[in-house]
């Protein structure tokens, strides 16, 4: 009896345990990061119903970590047919949050290795169509999601090349960290939707982004009233003075957040259509 709970433990650990279709579990993977410093990541993983194989897409979370805006997408995902993989990129790290600041930040770039390391382990699951992988991130996430389609000129940190079919990043900061003046190879499909009343992550660079993007298709959709958080369903606009935003003046602080269910549901049209046309879904 005590071999075989050692047995299953050691399995769920490796991420390598069998996992029944229309299941949740949680998995963990390791994560190659470009200082060679060791990290293993958790993510819940969610199966469609049915024992085929299937597209999958990777969940990337914003500054606050996973939150029930990123909590509510693994059943829309399920729903069309997707296996989901909510990544958690705070807790292997120690960190709880990084909105506010803190003492262990976690940069937007790096994030970029973890969701190498989840479509890594996605192709090594007999359930997921290796080919058809997707990743779709939030703010913070969804920062994550451009720096791992994109490939910068003279980068001397050179980022992992994307295991990906497409990517779609929900009001993403398109500074990338002060890089908007540089020039990109964007080496997979990716739609950006943001709204234009978002005072955190701002549309406007994100239009003076896309200028600069070669190779892939890029495309933004804005929404005119919408907030930062725009699909954080049920969420009412509030104001939150704690948090850092580089796009105040003297960069600090406080942005507007809230739901808008006009643009969430255009959007979830949009993100329905996008992963039809690049992961192959009838």
């Amino acid at each position: 009896m005590i071999w075989r709970i050692a047995c299953c433990v050691a399995l769920m650990v490796s991420g390598l345990a069998a996992v029944p279709a229309g299941a949740q579990s949680t998995v963990s993977f390791p994560v190659a990061l470009p200082d060679g410093q060791p990290l293993t990541l958790t993510a819940k993983l969610f199966r469609p119903a049915g024992d085929e194989p299937r597209p999958a897409v990777v969940l990337m979370h914003g500054c606050g970590g996973v939150s029930n805006a990123t909590r509510r997408w693994p059943a829309v995902l399920n729903g069309w047919g997707y296996a989901a993989l909510m990544v958690d990129s705070f807790g292997g790290r120690g960190v709880k949050e990084v909105c506010t600041g803190g003492t262990r930040p976690v940069n937007a770039r790096d994030r970029a290795f973890d969701i190498a390391g989840a479509t890594t382990w996605l192709k090594t699951q007999s359930f997921v169509r290796a080919e058809r992988i997707a990743v779709i991130g939030q703010s913070h996430g969804g920062a994550a999601t451009l720096f791992a389609t994109l490939k910068e000129d003279g980068d001397r940190r050179p980022l992992p090349e994307p295991g990906f079919a497409a990517a779609v990043a929900f009001y993403p900061d398109c500074t990338l960290r002060g890089r908007t003046e540089k020039r990109f190879d964007a080496q997979r499909p990716t739609m950006i939707l943001i709204g234009d009343k978002d005072d955190w992550t701002l549309s406007q660079r994100c239009h003076e982004l896309l200028p600069r993007l070669t190779g892939a298709p890029v495309s933004l959709h804005t929404y005119p009233d919408a907030l930062h958080g725009f699909d954080s369903v049920g969420l009412v606009p509030r104001f939150r003075p704690e948090v850092r935003n580089r796009n105040k003046p003297g960069g600090c602080c406080g942005a507007w957040i809230g739901y808008d269910e006009a643009a969430y549901r255009d959007a979830r049209g949009k993100v329905d259509a996008f992963l039809r046309q690049h992961l192959e879904r009838p």
